[in-house]
C-alpha cells in the first residue's frame, strides 16, 4: 500500500476534479483514509456498488477481475500486465517504478511524485505527549521484527545499535512492533539498560505514521514499517536478507541498505541453505553503523 501512494497523487494531479476510491483490505485502509488525494475507502468488494470511468488494478484478485468485467469501465489497468511484460525482457523494476508504469498512459505529465502518507493532528498529538512522558527531545525507531524468521536481524545487535545511538548521537530508541515482536522487544529494552524503550501496543498504524514523521532516524529490518517510515525521507537503513534486490529497496534520499545478495537470492524464506551464517547473519553491527552515519550525512 504504503509503494502505491503516488499513484492517487499522480493521478489527482492531471485529473484535478477526478474523485479516487480506493478498495483495500481493512488492515492498511488506516494507512491512506487522511491521504489528500483519496476521496474514499473501500475495504471490501461487497461494498463496491458505483460505476467507475477508469479502474486501475494495483494488486487484484479473481474477486476484483470478475466485478470490473462486469462494470465494463471505460479504461482498465492493471499490474499484472506490467509485471508480465519486464519478466519477459528479464527486469526486476521497484514496485513503485511498477505502480507509476502502470498509470502512466493516463498521465499528462511524467514527471515522478515519491509515494507518501499524510497524519493527522490527533495521531500527531499522542506522540507529543509520549515524548513528554518519556522526556525526549528526539529518538530513532528500531524495528526488529519482519513476517519471515529469515528476514529477522538478531535481537541482541539491535540492543548494541541502541546503546551505540545513545551514547554517539544521544538518541533514544523507540522500539516498534506488533504482538508477534513483543518477547523480542521486550528483550531489546532488557538488554539496552535505558537506551531503548517499547512503543504502545495500543498504537494504531496511523499513531505508527505519525512517530516515523518525528523520528530522527529509522533502523529496521526489510518490512512495512521501514517502508511507512522511507515516505517522510528521514535518516532511514533497512537491513535485508533473502529479500529480492532493487523490486522493494527503501527508498529515501537518506536511505542506506545493508544487504548481502548471497548466490541463493531469491529463496523462498522458508527454507535457508546457510543456515549457520544466513545472508541476514552475514549483517554485522560495523556495518550498520557506517550505514547510519552515511544516512546522517546525508
Amino acid at each position: 500500500m504504503v509503494l502505491s501512494t503516488h499513484v492517487f497523487s499522480l493521478l489527482k494531479r492531471d485529473y484535478p476534479n477526478a474523485s479516487i476510491t480506493v478498495l483495500c483490505k481493512p488492515v492498511v485502509a488506516e494507512l491512506i483514509e487522511h491521504h489528500i488525494h483519496v476521496d474514499h475507502v473501500l475495504t471490501s468488494v461487497a461494498d463496491w456498488k458505483k460505476h467507475y470511468d477508469a479502474i486501475i488494478d494495483l494488486r487484484g484478485s479473481w474477486q476484483t477481475l470478475r466485478k470490473t468485467l462486469s462494470m465494463r469501465p471505460a479504461v482498465r489497468l492493471d499490474q499484472a500486465s506490467i509485471r508480465w511484460h519486464n519478466k519477459r525482457q528479464g527486469r526486476i523494476i521497484h514496485e513503485a517504478t511498477t505502480h507509476f508504469n502502470v498509470v502512466a498512459p493516463l498521465l499528462h505529465d511524467t514527471s515522478w511524485i515519491a509515494p507518501r502518507l499524510y497524519t493527522t493532528a490527533s495521531d500527531r498529538d499522542v506522540i507529543d505527549k509520549f515524548m513528554m512522558r518519556h522526556e525526549l527531545n528526539g529518538y530513532a525507531i528500531l524495528a526488529p521484527g519482519a513476517r519471515s524468521p529469515l528476514r529477522r536481524w538478531p535481537q541482541e545487535r539491535f540492543a548494541t545499535i541502541a546503546l551505540w545511538l545513545a551514547s554517539e548521537y544521544n538518541l533514544k530508541c523507540i522500539c516498534i512492533g506488533g504482538p508477534e515482536d513483543r518477547t523480542t522487544i521486550d528483550a531489546i529494552v532488557a538488554s539496552s539498560h535505558g537506551a531503548a524503550i517499547a512503543a504502545p501496543l495500543e498504537w494504531s498504524l496511523s499513531t505508527y505514521t505519525a512517530l516515523c514523521e518525528k523520528a530522527a532516524l529509522f533502523i529496521g529490518n526489510e518490512s512495512g514499517p521501514m517502508h511507512i517510515a522511507s515516505t517522510f525521507d528521514i535518516p532511514l537503513v533497512g537491513i535485508y536478507g533473502p529479500g529480492i534486490p532493487k523490486r522493494f529497496d527503501v527508498l529515501g534520499l537518506k536511505s542506506q541498505i545493508v544487504h548481502h545478495v548471497l548466490e541463493c537470492n531469491p529463496c523462498d524464506q522458508v527454507h535457508c541453505i546457510h543456515p549457520a551464517n544466513s545472508c541476514m547473519m552475514r549483517a554485522n553491527v560495523d556495518e550498520v553503523k557506517l550505514a547510519v552515519r552515511r544516512a546522517v550525512g546525508r
